[in-house]
């Protein structure tokens, strides 16, 4: 589980998140509410060990999410609400080069890409330049990739910023499926509606 316990960050006299609190089990699906500069971000930063707090402990499935710890890191699996990919590089192969990154053997990493592009609906664009997907694609492949290591805890920062009706949905239906799964997930948005239909704690 995700235990959360006055987790603050303090930039001189500017309180960015104050103690915040969270406590959440395998399969709950958490929608983050709040306006644009309110500290959602900088929350699942913390999460994601890529900025450390002021104060305050954060453990995930009993281990402490303010160690360096790589095996901390093999747990999360986090979507910034900014992210790039590179030119020149094949669906497949994007998925393979997080999937080494993670340590996933070779000999599973074929099998666990061809998982993941099912999952996200993505297996028919395999061999297709991932700069070449639709906006939604894009996102769909970038959600894939923080699933090749099979994460406890997905941090997902304004997923469905940019897209249209039809992929909001299948994103909704995406995260819904992912937290059936058995997966922690967080997900962060201003717009309240947009996370009434598949969260189950906000």
């Amino acid at each position: 589980m995700l235990e959360v316990k006055n987790l603050t960050k303090r930039y001189g006299e500017f309180w960015a998140v104050q103690n915040a609190t969270i406590s959440l089990n395998p399969g709950d699906i958490m929608g983050f509410i709040g306006s644009n500069g309110a500290g959602k971000t900088t929350t699942i930063k913390m999460l994601a060990t890529l900025l450390e707090p002021t104060s305050g402990e954060a453990y995930l499935d009993g281990m402490s999410l303010n160690s360096d710890d790589l095996a901390v890191r093999r747990k999360i699996g986090y979507m910034p609400d900014f992210f790039g990919l590179y030119e020149n590089i094949r669906v497949w192969e994007y998925l393979d080069m997080f999937a080494t990154m993670y340590a996933v053997p070779k000999t599973e990493r074929p099998g666990v890409i061809d998982q993941v592009l099912e999952l996200v609906d993505l297996r028919f664009k395999k061999d297709a330049m991932a700069q070449s997907l639709s906006r939604g694609m894009q996102q769909r492949l970038c959600l894939a990739r923080c699933l090749v290591h099979d994460p406890l805890l997905l941090l997902l920062d304004e997923p469905a910023s940019g897209l249209d009706p039809r992929a909001r949905a299948e994103l909704k239906r995406l995260i819904a499926e992912l937290g059936s799964m058995g997966k922690i997930v967080i997900v962060s948005s201003h717009i309240l509606p947009e996370l009434a239909d598949f969260c189950s704690v906000v």
